[in-house]
């Protein structure tokens, strides 16, 4: 594996934990759309287990072995750790952030970037319109979780998203 900041310290396995409350206010803080606030959150919630999982400050999966990401996330990113992935249990380098709020503010230009978002459009793995929480739950399938045009989410991953996407609206109008 390359880890494709080599500049960047590689640091200690820290499992690091935040608050949804914060996590709501910093998404409330950040100037995207209101569906973009919204897919973050359910996309941190789904990827975090609810915040109670990161890796030193990445709630996301941010990796450091799959090539540099765009140059604009440099400052946030603080370092690279090694860490066995879930599901595989194979060795891989992840991102490292210095607070929640460097992950947040990188899921939510990748998720409007890559159009996983009700109202967006998706192109990197399949081409499809995001027009519902249904879509949605199949964009983020596709698109973040499984990387495959044939994944599908199954009948409680849609149940799950159709809640998230009910408390996202109350949350960020």
């Amino acid at each position: 594996m390359k880890n494709a900041y080599p500049e960047k310290p590689m640091l200690p396995f820290r499992r690091t934990a935040v608050s949804m409350d914060i996590v709501i206010d910093i998404i409330r803080r950040m100037g995207y759309p209101a569906e973009v606030k919204r897919a973050c959150y359910m996309i941190f919630r789904k990827e975090s287990g609810n915040g109670r999982s990161g890796i030193n400050e990445n709630y996301s999966g941010f990796q450091a072995d799959s090539g540099r990401w765009p140059a604009v996330y440099d400052p946030l990113i603080a370092g690279v750790v090694l860490k066995n992935e879930n599901g595989t249990n194979k060795p891989r380098l992840f991102l490292a952030f210095q607070h929640a709020s460097g992950c947040l503010t990188m899921l939510l230009d990748r998720i409007q970037q890559r159009g996983i978002y009700i109202g967006g459009h998706t192109s990197k793995i399949v081409n499809m319109d995001v027009k519902n929480v249904t879509d949605f739950a199949r964009a983020y399938k596709k698109e973040w979780a499984a990387g495959s045009a044939l994944a599908e989410p199954s009948p409680d991953d849609f149940k799950g998203f159709a809640s998230m996407y009910r408390q996202a609206t109350g949350f960020f109008a």
